[in-house]
């Protein structure tokens, strides 16, 4: 017998679980989650999953790696599991700046600006500390920001560093002029239980709503016509054709390129390699990967200064560069703890290093100027594609990058952070910051790392300025296939990703659903 569903939404991560809850408000709509890890209740959720403060960056993950520079491969941990980045990240909820969306309107995507954009998110919140025309509540996703008595000691001194210096106090960085240094909001319906879109649009889950966990989606069924009728699954070892009225792909911007390229649409020699038969020629399918890198000055902690049990991160600066002067292009954050086996790896090289566990300033450029790539080298789905970010391949980033290396180690070096430490930065002094600042540019290939914010690699644009989806996720030249993640944003945001791809989840089911 076969089973057919009216949609198939592929993957349960931040946007997959919004798309595939909103198609299922229609009790007569029968709706299919395909999620490649595990799915759990709440009642069944594993202590890590639920952990606010601290990164699941292994346990649910894919086991990617990533090309970062010509010279250098890295791990790439992206989630594999419903939730997705919501359920194992960093719980950041700093929305997108008013002038990101607007330009996504301007590239020639209508109905994506700031303030078509603004009630949709107000309706997502639940807001714990701000109301207003700004803010929302009652919606699903607690925002929540650390009070003054919350900071973990190290987190207290960044706060009081940065307004020493004469950075503005921002108490809301959601709100649309908000710059300088405040508390991080966050997505935590408490001071450590994090929240994800699992949690908050999979339960209780109607009847009309299915999930299939432990599921790989090998490809959409497209026909030569570039209709889409279904996808094609392994599950236990077998190969299975489920049908479909519509397929929604919300994989995140690694795999959602990899199925359209399987499926026979991108570029028709990627699709080639991909042992796929052309559909759709889409040459910009895996293209103009975007994605934030991050820097850091990091110390050793004393004994008495690990910060165990503490959040890695609660306040956050949010600045304009002096290198090309776009707002709030730079973030930095206070990090309390971080595991070198998870981050920063090259920084084990210093013997200093010894315990494995660092804390220190990190900072993340938000607007980075160099693209990446996505390509499937297999047409067995079990083989993960080959991922380039591209970083430093534009020097705009290296001046960049350059510059917020120099501030983390003007920050990391005042007296009540430095204070806390062992040992001096690991792998960087003073001297490296002379001359032609040749010794700080080897630091920055050594070390820099991402911030695992992939978007960009189906982007919304029209057809004939290289965009591979319409300003309502539908894939050109396609019907009946959508993508409603990260893979469809144009440019990059100017904050961490998870609130915005809960936002294009959000609009585009919209329009699924109208």
């Amino acid at each position: 017998m076969r089973i057919a569903f009216d949609s198939i939404v592929v993957g349960g991560g931040s946007a997959g679980a919004i798309v595939a809850a909103r198609l299922a408000t229609d009790p007569t709509h029968r709706v299919l989650l395909i999620e490649a890890g595990p799915h759990y209740q709440a009642a069944k959720l594993p202590a890590e999953l639920g952990n606010a403060n601290a990164m699941a960056l292994s346990s649910h993950s894919w086991g990617m790696t990533a090309r970062l520079t010509r010279n250098r491969t890295v791990r790439f941990p992206q989630a594999k599991v419903t939730g997705g980045g919501s359920a194992v990240g960093n719980t950041v909820a700093i929305r997108p700046l008013p002038e990101d969306l607007d330009e996504w309107c301007k590239l020639g995507n209508p109905g994506w600006s700031w303030d078509e954009c603004l009630p949709i998110l107000r309706e997502m919140e639940d807001d714990q500390d701000f109301g207003g025309p700004l803010h929302g509540q009652g919606g699903r996703t607690p925002i929540r920001r650390f009070s003054r008595g919350e900071l973990a000691p190290v987190q207290a001194a960044f706060y009081d560093q940065c307004m020493e210096l004469g950075y503005p106090v921002a108490a809301d960085h959601n709100h649309p002029a908000s710059t300088g240094v405040g508390p991080m909001p966050t997505q935590r319906s408490g001071p450590d239980v994090r929240f994800s879109t699992a949690l908050g649009y999979l339960e209780p889950l109607p009847d009309n709503l299915t999930i299939w966990a432990h599921t790989l989606v090998s490809k959409v069924l497209l026909d030569a016509a570039g209709i889409a009728h279904g996808v094609e699954i392994i599950a236990d070892g077998e190969r299975m054709r489920v049908p479909a009225g519509q397929v929604v792909l919300c994989a995140g911007a690694i795999m959602t390129p990899a199925i359209l390229q399987r499926s026979g649409v991108g570029d028709p020699a990627e699709v080639d390699q991909a042992g796929g038969v052309l559909r759709i020629a889409l040459p910009a399918v895996g293209r103009n990967l975007l994605d934030q890198p991050r820097v850091g000055v990091f110390l050793a902690p004393s004994e008495a200064a690990e910060n165990l049990d503490t959040s890695t991160g609660q306040v956050v600066l949010r600045t304009t560069s002096d290198s090309y002067g776009e707002a709030n292009d730079l973030y930095y954050a206070m990090v309390s703890r971080f595991d070198l086996t998870q981050h920063f790896p090259r920084l084990r090289q210093d013997q200093r290093a010894g315990g494995g566990v660092v804390y220190g300033v990190m900072a993340v450029a938000r607007r980075p100027h160099s693209r990446g790539s996505v390509r499937v080298v297999s047409p067995d789905p079990d083989v993960l594609p080959a991922i380039d970010l591209g970083y430093l391949s534009n020097p705009r980033d290296v001046k960049l990058l350059v510059e917020c290396i120099a501030g983390c180690w003007d920050l990391a070096r005042t007296p009540r952070i430095a204070s806390r430490s062992s040992s001096d930065p690991l792998l960087l002094e003073a001297a490296d910051f002379g001359g032609r600042g040749t010794g700080v540019r080897r630091y920055l290939r050594a070390t820099v790392d991402s911030a695992y914010n992939p978007a960009g690699t189906a982007r919304m644009a029209p057809a004939e300025a290289g965009g591979v989806v319409d300003p309502n996720g539908r894939v050109h030249g396609a019907q009946g296939l959508y993508v409603a993640d990260a893979s469809v944003f144009p440019t990059m945001v100017r904050a961490n990703i998870n609130l915005t791809v809960m936002l294009v989840a959000e609009r585009i089911s919209r329009s699924l659903v109208a």
